[in-house]
């Protein structure tokens, strides 16, 4: 599958949606910022395999749905259009596949799971990967020395052939100031938790249409189950997560305070949060069967 790419006009429209008023140019400098502003503009989400619209990886669909629409997805979608944007800025990219560690049971998932866009630099390579939980806000060297950002620390190992997207253990503090240790179900060292496994072998686009496929229709992707909605804010977080909002407040030394919310309004409080704390608006979505809210919106191709 050929690569697409973007006409003047399209880019100057994606750098107003994420707010970079930088150079063009490929450096860390320019990468740096443009990561910054992607990862406070434009959220993580699976509004559209909750509301049964069908994806497509082409630049139309998705430069419609997250630049005109205000809207944000998941790594198949904002890693696939990210990567149109380092073309036009003249960088050298490619995209791998990683295999994601699952948080609840520390099981490793399968292959070609995870776009991973990596950004070769002079004789650095870097990591620039826009959609990965409350991971990175600025790009990862391939050092593997633990970096530090505000959000946590963190590093890529190698292994042989592989590489390890790694990040330290947090110490997550409660409402009342008690710390305690993330619970995590698997380390590769002391303190250190993998995310996801990759090697450098790159993909194209049509590399990952299965898996895509596999977390919009089957009931065992967690992506199936209920709104997920979150993005970075220059304090830290904030999370929607079925009827629940998460605020995370980043504090230094790797600490972060949770809070959480219940939202007890249903689901005309819940399309409200993402008004106000991620820019989506009711009318940008599609809703399933069922929903109070279903039929609202323009008619888009489902599945």
């Amino acid at each position: 599958m050929e690569r697409e790419h973007f006409t003047p006009n399209e880019v100057q429209e994606y750098l107003a949606r994420i707010h970079y008023t930088g150079p063009i140019e490929p450096t860390i400098e320019a990468l740096t910022e443009l990561q910054r502003c992607h990862m406070l503009s434009v959220p993580f989400e699976n509004l559209s395999v909750f509301g049964k619209e069908k994806i497509i990886l082409s630049k139309d669909w998705l430069f419609d749905k997250i630049v005109r629409r205000n809207r944000g997805g998941f790594c198949y979608e904002l890693n696939t259009l990210y990567s149109m944007l380092l073309d036009y800025f003249g960088f050298k990219y490619e995209i791998y596949a990683g295999m994601v560690y699952s948080r609840k049971t520390g099981v490793i998932g399968p292959p070609i799971d995870h776009v991973v866009p990596t950004i070769s630099i002079e004789d650095d390579l870097w990591m620039s990967d826009l959609s990965f939980g409350d991971a990175c806000l600025t790009p990862l060297r391939f050092s593997g020395l633990p970096q530090k950002q505000q959000s946590g620390i963190y590093r890529i190992r190698k292994d042989r052939e592989n590489y390890f997207f790694e990040e330290k253990v947090k110490i997550i503090v409660d409402e009342f100031g008690h710390e305690e240790m993330a619970k995590e179900r698997f380390l590769t060292e002391p303190g250190w938790a993998p995310r996801y496994k990759f090697d450098l072998i790159p993909r194209t686009t049509g590399n990952f249409h299965e898996r895509l496929l596999y977390h919009q229709t089957d009931t065992r992707s967690a992506f199936t189950h209920d709104r997920i909605c979150t993005m970075a804010k220059p304090w830290g977080r904030v999370t929607l997560s079925g009827s629940k909002v998460i605020t995370s407040t980043y504090l230094g030394d790797n600490k972060v305070k949770k809070e959480t919310k219940e939202l007890l309004g249903g689901e005309e409080e819940i399309v409200k949060e993402l008004e106000e704390k991620f820019g989506i608006r009711r009318e940008a979505c599609l809703y399933p069967e069922g929903s109070m809210l279903y039929g609202l919106e323009w008619r888009k191709e489902t599945l």
